[in-house]
């Protein structure tokens, strides 16, 4: 099965997070909404002059990097995690279901990574921080904490990756879009 446009309307229905426990399941598509609008506030202070044909790459890449969870369901990432070190780069059994399922997103993640790896960090750092806003605002119990810390920890180990393999780029100013949006509250209704 392939994803194509007829696709689309369900990455309203599908949810993210299923396995954590959450006061609410934020959709596919409002996840790549946030990592696009994340990705152009990060890509904005970290390369302030950033041409058109990147801020388009940026944009899709991050509107569609998921889209294949419109047919999988959202896998938990720690089982995403675990098959990337034990396959080759490319080779997990999810990475290849996932380029089969939307070869798009696949062929710009490529692109991104092999040419144009700027705007795979600028793209990937927001994806984490998505995680990091979802888990503090509706992650519930003992276990939203750890994984608030760990998403912490991925985000500063991949800003010290941009930085190492993109010097050009300011990649400090990442964190001005982290702390605006983890210093957000949000007061749920259960908690009033």
């Amino acid at each position: 099965m392939q994803f194509d446009i007829r696709n689309l309307p369900f990455a309203g229905t599908v949810t993210r997070w299923h396995s954590v426990n959450c006061h609410r399941y934020p959709s596919v598509a409002e996840h790549s909404c946030l990592v696009a609008l994340y990705a152009r506030e990060i890509a904005s202070r970290v390369y302030p002059d950033l041409p058109a044909e990147d801020q388009v790459l940026l944009y899709e890449l991050a509107l569609m990097h998921d889209l294949s969870e419109v047919v999988t369901g959202d896998m938990p990432s720690p089982i995403k995690r675990q098959l990337k070190n034990v396959f080759p780069p490319g080779e997990s059994p999810i990475d290849k279901l996932e380029a089969s399922i939307c070869p798009d997103a696949a062929s710009r993640e490529h692109r991104a990574k092999t040419e144009r790896p700027h705007i795979y960090f600028c793209m990937k750092l927001s994806d984490i921080l998505d995680a990091m806003v979802v888990i503090k605002q509706e992650g519930k119990g003992p276990v939203a904490k750890l994984i608030e810390e760990e998403r912490t920890e991925a985000f500063e180990a991949l800003l010290e990756n941009a930085q190492a393999e993109c010097p050009e780029g300011q990649w400090s100013r990442a964190h001005e879009v982290r702390e605006a949006v983890m210093s957000l509250t949000h007061v749920q209704i259960d908690e009033i």
